[in-house]
């Protein structure tokens, strides 16, 4: 199998996400009823230490990306809330980029500030990259990107996730490849499950090595349902 390359920050990335218990692996069925070797909980990331650090990998692989020309961080309610303030953080404390970080609102308020969004306002010529932490069905982002271009003439620069599974969606294509397709924006992972298998497989800097019968099973299970 070829190798995939991999940068410093991705495989630090890894060792943060089996440090923080956020990646496990065991027996598991998704939402779609799937029965999966290896399931990526964000909901672990819920302390000060952690969501700084992960703020920190948001930062560098939109640096690395390229979509350091970007003015707004929005972040999807409900994750995307603290994503979208730990990655403007961590683009100033990390890069001295300073941009502005924005998150939507449920429901509409019609006191004080007023509207649907919270944080900087959104404007005409924003450069907005979204923050998320999977993309499962592509249900957020077909609901946020009709968002944003109600607001205002804004240009959707991508959006960056923290693991792409790399599973089929409703056809043949990934969940990310149909979201891309159907919203005409790039979707930027961290690490694919690809990345995490070949790194974990070997030695490596976290505490976890796959053996060969979980590898076998991730192996089978891409088999079936990867894209």
């Amino acid at each position: 199998m070829k190798q995939l390359a991999l940068l410093d920050y991705q495989r630090h990335f890894i060792d943060f996400l089996v440090r923080s218990g956020a990646l496990t692996f065991g027996d598991f069925v998704t939402k779609s009823g799937r029965k999966t070797p290896y399931f990526v909980n964000t909901g672990n990331f819920n302390d000060g230490a952690k969501i700084t650090e992960l703020g920190k990998f948001y930062a560098a692989h939109i640096m690395q990306s390229g979509l350091n020309t970007s003015t707004i961080i929005f972040g999807p309610a409900y994750k995307g809330i603290p994503l979208c303030v730990t990655t403007s953080a961590a683009l100033f404390s990390e890069f001295k980029l300073n941009v502005g970080f924005s998150f939507d609102r449920k429901e509409v308020k019609d006191h004080g500030d007023g509207g649907k969004v919270v944080g900087q306002k959104i404007k005409d010529g924003d450069k907005v990259v979204i923050v998320e932490d999977v993309i499962t069905a592509g249900t957020t982002l077909r609901e946020v990107v009709p968002f944003l271009n109600s607001i205002a003439k804004v240009q959707l620069n991508g959006v960056v996730i923290a693991v792409d599974r790399c599973e089929k969606g409703s056809g043949t294509l990934s969940a990310v490849q149909e979201a891309q397709e159907s919203m005409g924006v790039k979707v930027f992972p961290i690490v694919t499950i690809h990345h995490i298998v070949q790194y974990l497989s070997a030695p490596n800097g976290s505490s976890l090595t796959l053996d060969q019968n979980l590898q076998q099973r991730i192996a089978a299970y891409l088999e079936t349902y990867g894209a």
